[in-house]
């Protein structure tokens, strides 16, 4: 495999821990032997495929040392948190643990981390067959030679799996094979682990090169395709009827129960069990997320990655000036978090006209924490949305465009059949297609051609002036090297070319579109719940824990007018058991940004299954989701604390 670490956090960290902190083993030999030994068959396959070149001791000494430095920095944090916040028995014990389990959790994370990177490597290749295969198959139309076509595939795809036909090709060059069938056996045999259907494609695509007759080699050719699109919607249905149980285990146990338990926490108080605020922290925001993503990406692990979306480079003409605009984004969000913060005690300040802050259990109408969590959530909504919306925009249009591409690449083509000139097949496809992205483009190349008198390649790919040059999809570039080579055939055979590199764009999209209709149930089902959902749950519940709240109250002033022993038996009843040790305001608190959590971690799960979570998409959705997500947790609180507060 070729290696790819030079970037990589982990293979830097091992390589770091492995210079400087050597002197922690006394015998660095015997610990290399040692280390060596004790790993087992499956990590040296996985070192193997990851290419990370590492050696065991290193992996060992680095999940080791980072273990300890996260078990010294807790320790640290704890002592200062301990000076500074009381923590009832309960929740020191869930500290204790947390602090000894969180290191172990590194540990094991750690160790197993070229396990782990290993196999989202070979799901994340799955979804880099189709375009690899498709790339593959149009270039052996133009020019039947094998090395040619892997050749074209490997230069002109991102894609890991085409840096491991890069890879295989530099070993055929340096006679590591005897031949380019030997090659591509054992490239095929390797990934064929992963993709049984991926090997039968390229043992077609090979045995296409010993068809003597044109159409039976074009009918192979085809096949191979249909064969690696047919085997990716097949995955995509598989995993998205795999994930009906997962998903129902996520919302129910993750979420649902945790927020129906909120309201019946002020009662727990009446058997005697007390927790403050930070028991609620820690179980709320601390343990219950970190289940919750965790679990979450169990799941994702499982999903064979599908068409991975394009890169956006930095230098795009629509991303000119993105780190001045993010850091004015930065400037007023912080701007926007405080001023909505600190609202609520603006208006307490003034004397809280038409009581409209509550200052206590069940009265007022908004309770000053969710000015607070308006705060956050709108603060962070601002830089989301002015940050990322330019790589949305610029992300609808590389879809569009695409979309338009294949009915212009057919126009075109039937254009050039018919024997027109490049010039007047290109300018009549722009006005054909008049009205879209494409035919600008398209008309550009025309006038590039009549009036500049260049070729074909320069017209469409120069950095100056060239009609793609800010088109930055690689599907439509790689589409177009095709053409390009395909015209300088007879315009017969080029036409025919270039319609049918129009059908194979056709192919993939329409995988994609029912790929993504396959998995829609789910993804929308989770972004409904993360919008709608756990917010009005959440604040119905909250409303419910303060009505609980003050009916306690109420009993426990009741109870201090009492006698003493007015409870005989063993009745632990008594007004300090009644009263509630988180006041409502720092528990609702505590709640929204457990929701502002799971919003987040669902609308991720949903992002990542969706569209292979890129993250520029996914920023933007987060920025779209949590306004509305606090909208409807804010306007369930209030109504529901309106409607409960007349039944007491």
């Amino acid at each position: 495999m070729i290696s790819l670490y030079n970037n990589n956090w982990y293979y830097n960290g091992c390589k770091f821990t492995a210079r400087n902190f050597g002197w922690l083993v006394k015998d660095f030999e015997a610990f290399r032997q040692k280390s060596e030994n004790a790993t087992s068959e499956s990590y040296h396959d996985a070192m193997t495929y990851t290419g990370f070149g590492l050696e065991p001791h290193e992996t060992v000494l680095f999940a080791y040392v980072t273990a300890a430095i996260t078990l010294m920095g807790i320790i640290v944090f704890d002592f200062f948190i301990l000076r500074v916040i009381y923590i009832e028995q309960a929740a020191l014990h869930a500290v204790i643990i947390l602090s000894f389990m969180l290191p172990l959790c590194v540990l094991i994370y750690m160790s197993e981390y070229i396990k782990i990177h290993a196999k989202w490597m070979k799901v994340s290749s799955l979804g880099d067959m189709p375009e690899i295969i498709s790339y593959i198959v149009m270039s052996m139309k133009l020019v039947p030679n094998m090395e040619v076509a892997i050749r074209f595939a490997a230069s002109n795809s991102t894609r890991p799996l085409a840096k491991d036909l890069k890879k295989m090709m530099w070993n055929l060059h340096v006679r590591e094979y005897r031949g380019i069938d030997e090659a591509i056996i054992e490239f095929s045999n390797l990934w064929g682990k992963n993709s049984e259907y991926f090997k039968r494609a390229l043992h077609l695509i090979k045995s296409s090169t010993s068809e003597p007759d044109e159409a039976q080699r074009v009918i192979t050719l085809n096949r191979s395709l249909d064969l690696v699109l047919e085997s990716t919607r097949d995955l995509m249905d598989s995993f998205a009827s795999k994930l009906k149980t997962p998903t129902y285990v996520l919302y129910s146990i993750f979420i649902l129960i945790p927020l129906a338990l909120v309201a019946l926490m002020p009662a727990i108080t009446v058997v005697g069990i007390r927790f403050n605020i930070a028991t609620l922290v820690i179980l709320y925001n601390v343990i219950l997320p970190l289940l919750t993503f965790a679990y979450a990406e169990y799941i994702l692990m499982q999903r064979p990655a599908a068409f991975v979306p394009q890169d956006i480079p930095e230098n795009h003409p629509h991303l000119k000036g993105i780190r001045k605009r993010k850091l004015h984004a930065l400037l007023l969000s912080a701007a926007t978090g405080i001023l909505i913060s600190s609202l609520g005690y603006i208006l307490v300040y003034r004397g809280n006209p038409w009581n409209i802050v509550s200052t206590s259990t069940l009265d007022g109408i908004i309770p000053p924490a969710l000015f607070i969590i308006w705060g956050i959530v709108f603060g962070v909504a601002v830089y989301l949305n002015i940050s990322y919306a330019p790589y949305k925009k610029i992300r609808e249009e590389i879809r569009k465009i695409e979309n338009e591409f294949s009915d212009a690449l057919f126009v075109l083509g039937r254009r050039i059949s018919e024997g027109r000139s490049a010039e007047e097949a290109f300018i009549h496809t722009a006005r054909t297609m008049q009205g879209s992205d494409i035919s600008v483009a398209f008309e550009r190349i025309s006038l590039n051609l009549m009036n500049m008198r260049t070729d074909i390649h320069s017209a469409i790919f120069d950095r100056d002036f060239g009609a793609f040059r800010d088109i930055y999809s690689e599907r439509i570039r790689t589409t177009m090297l095709l053409l390009v080579e395909s015209v300088h055939k007879s315009h017969e055979v080029a036409g025919v070319a270039i319609v049918k590199l129009a059908d194979h764009l056709k192919e993939l999209q329409d995988v994609e579109i029912k790929i993504r209709q396959s998995l829609y149930d789910m993804t929308s089902t989770m972004r409904s719940t993360a919008a709608i959902f756990a917010p009005l749950i959440a604040g119905v519940t909250i409303a419910l824990s303060e009505v609980i709240a003050k009916i306690l109250q109420n009993i426990s002033d009741s109870i201090r007018r009492l006698p003493d022993n007015a409870f005989p038996g063993p009745a632990q009843i008594s007004a300090e058991n009644l009263n509630q040790s988180i006041p409502s305001d720092m528990f609702m608190f505590s709640i929204g940004i457990y929701i502002i959590m799971i919003t987040v971690i669902l609308v991720r799960f949903s992002g990542t299954i969706e569209y292979g979570g890129d993250r520029s998409q996914l920023f933007y959705e987060i920025g779209q989701i949590m306004p509305i997500t606090i909208i409807v947790f804010t306007v369930s609180t209030v109504f529901s604390r309106i409607i409960f507060r007349g039944m007491i």
